[in-house]
């Protein structure tokens, strides 16, 4: 019997949009969904339950009470692992991956444009004010958690929400 086993890149591209979803989100309605799993090869639902894999691994979920589905595999274990020991580049490959498969895939935001996997130095660029470079996965992925909210103060107009980091992106090479 053949089976279709989730590859690694599949993986990858699910964890990476896993991130940018909200928890009730995770649903093979979901047009975000439904484009990856056209994207490669699996079925909505597929992709729907290879996200909620995903959050059955997530603190962020389980310690509210909520979980995912209880099937998460080793291989989805070492995504997790891999993403957690170093988001940076596994968001970056994860947006490469997704450009690859995509010919009209456009970068999240014109800073992606400059994503090189081998540069993590977290230089800026001049806009109407400083932005960090590769940090719009982040931005998204912070929101997401947080329902589209300041985890302070609960403002939810995303125009006036920053993420940032608790280390100066300076410092975090030296750290880990």
């Amino acid at each position: 019997m053949a089976t279709n086993r989730w590859t690694k890149e599949q993986l990858k591209l699910a964890f990476h949009l896993y991130c940018q979803l909200p928890f009730g989100k995770l649903d093979m309605r979901t047009p975000e969904v439904i484009k990856l799993a056209g994207l490669i090869g699996r079925t909505p639902g597929a992709v729907a339950m290879k996200l909620s894999n995903f959050a059955s691994l997530d603190p962020a979920i389980t310690s509210t009470g909520r979980k995912g589905l209880e099937g998460a595999s080793n291989l989805d274990r070492e995504i997790w692992g891999e993403f957690h020991a170093d988001w940076e580049a596994l968001a970056v490959e994860s947006e490469m991956l997704r450009i690859k498969l995509d010919a009209n895939a456009q970068p999240a935001d014109e800073s992606d444009e400059q994503l090189v996997p081998e540069d993590f130095t977290g230089e800026t660029r001049k806009v109407v004010t400083e932005q960090r470079i590769k940090q719009s996965f982040f931005r998204r992925a912070v929101l997401s958690s947080y329902r589209g909210r300041c985890c302070m103060s609960g403002l939810s107009e995303s125009r006036l929400l920053v993420a940032s980091h608790i280390v100066p992106w300076s410092k975090i090479r030296r750290i880990a």
